[in-house]
């Protein structure tokens, strides 16, 4: 993944793996050869970047509570589903 173009396909095989280069599933080898290829490739950086920054407001999103009456017709809904044998 070393030596590119901006919009090679070594930038595309980045792009495809940063969630996971985020996520910390990818092995070392493949971390350190993204991480070489970042080092020179500013779009892919700012994409990194940009991925990053919509994880975290993604975990700073607080879920809210859903009202008493709303959750109450999801429930009757979904067990209306469960007894007709499930989504048709």
């Amino acid at each position: 993944m070393s030596g590119h173009e901006h919009g090679s396909r070594n930038c595309r095989e980045i792009f495809e793996r940063l969630s996971e280069y985020l996520d910390q599933e990818l092995d070392p080898e493949l971390c350190s050869k993204i991480e070489g290829h970042l080092d020179g490739c500013e779009p892919c950086e700012a994409f990194l970047e940009s991925l990053r920054r919509t994880v975290g407001h993604v975990g700073e999103a607080r879920s809210e509570a859903l009202p008493d009456e709303l959750r109450e017709q999801l429930r009757r809904a979904l067990q209306a589903l469960e007894d007709d044998g499930g989504p048709q």
